[in-house]
C-alpha cells in the first residue's frame, strides 16, 4: 500500500472514530490527509469503500496486538490477559467503543460488506476467547459469560467513563467464576 492511501486509511479511521462515519465526509478527510481528492478517489472509489477498508485495517491491527499479547499464556491465564489488553484500550485517550459496533449503527440494509466485517470481528474475539476456554468445565458457559462481559464492559466505559475499580471487580469476579466452575462441574 502506498504512503497516500496509508495516510488516508490513518486520517480517516482517527476522525472516524473521532466524530461518526456519517459527520466525516470525504473532503475533511482528503484535508487533514493532506491529499488531493483525485488521490483519494484513486484508491478508495465511494466513502463506502473507504469505511470498508478503514475497518479492514482496524481489524487486522486489533487482531495482531491482542494476538501478540496474548501469545504464550493459555486457559484462565489468557483469558485474563485478553482482558487486561482491553482494560488498557478503555482507558486510552482515543477509546470512543468500538468501531465496529458504531459502523453497524450507521450502516443501512445495503452496507452488507461493512455488517459483515463488523460481524466476523466479533466472531474472532468470541473464538478467541473460546480458543482459551477450551479445557475448562462448562467451557460453553463461561466463553460466552466471558464474552458479554468484555462486550458490556465496551459499552459501559464509553458511557460512563473508566473506572478501574469496576474493572478490576469484573475481572475478579470473572476469575473466581471460571475457578468456582472448574472445581464444582455441576454449578451451571
Amino acid at each position: 500500500m502506498s504512503k497516500s492511501a496509508e495516510k488516508i486509511l490513518d486520517t480517516a479511521e482517527d476522525l472516524f472514530n473521532q466524530h461518526s462515519f456519517v459527520a466525516v465526509g470525504v473532503d475533511l478527510i482528503r484535508d487533514q490527509s493532506g491529499c488531493s481528492k483525485t488521490t483519494l478517489y484513486t484508491y478508495f472509489k465511494n466513502k463506502q469503500q473507504l469505511i470498508l477498508a478503514v475497518l479492514e485495517q482496524r481489524d487486522l491491527r486489533f487482531r495482531q496486538q491482542l494476538e501478540q499479547y496474548v501469545a504464550a499464556s493459555h486457559g484462565l491465564e489468557a483469558v485474563q490477559k485478553i482482558f487486561e489488553w482491553h482494560m488498557q484500550w478503555f482507558q486510552r485517550d482515543d477509546f470512543k467503543g468500538c468501531l465496529f459496533v458504531r459502523a453497524v449503527a450507521e450502516s443501512s440494509a445495503q452496507d452488507q460488506a461493512i455488517i459483515r466485517l463488523a460481524q466476523a470481528h466479533k466472531q474472532w474475539v468470541r473464538q478467541l476467547i473460546e480458543q482459551h476456554c477450551q479445557n475448562f468445565s462448562n467451557a460453553d458457559a463461561i466463553s460466552q459469560m466471558s464474552y458479554h462481559l468484555l462486550e458490556g464492559l465496551i459499552s459501559r466505559f464509553l458511557v460512563e467513563g473508566y473506572d478501574a475499580k469496576i474493572a478490576q471487580n469484573s475481572q475478579a469476579s470473572l476469575v473466581q467464576f471460571i475457578t468456582l466452575s472448574n472445581t464444582q462441574p455441576n454449578l451451571l
